[in-house]
């Protein structure tokens, strides 16, 4: 039986953050789109906060980048494997100095 391949999943600013700090991005997996509007917090823990909503779901995540072991999501992926998509995004995006 072949093992089925994952989709590419790739991220892109589709607005940058406004001067209130609030911008969109977007994560493609395959050929799907969800869009995520973007706010950053402050966090007193360290890292960087941010509550990200994904558009037409209503489903609002608070979001701390920082190093790996620090990072944290309230979505069920990391929940469940201490990884997702929200982090691997904004991680991304601000490795790309897009936040």
């Amino acid at each position: 039986m072949a093992e089925a391949k994952a989709a590419r999943r790739t991220i892109r600013l589709v607005r940058p953050p406004d001067r209130r700090g609030v911008g969109v991005f977007s994560i493609t997996e395959g050929n799907r789109s969800q869009f995520y509007v973007l706010a950053e917090l402050p966090c007193e823990i360290g890292g960087r906060g941010f509550a990200v909503h994904r558009l037409g779901l209503g489903n609002l995540y608070h979001v701390r980048v920082e190093r790996p072991e620090d990072c944290s999501c309230e979505c069920l992926g990391f929940l469940r494997w201490g990884r997702c998509k929200h982090v691997l995004g904004l991680k991304a995006l601000i490795r790309q100095d897009l936040l």
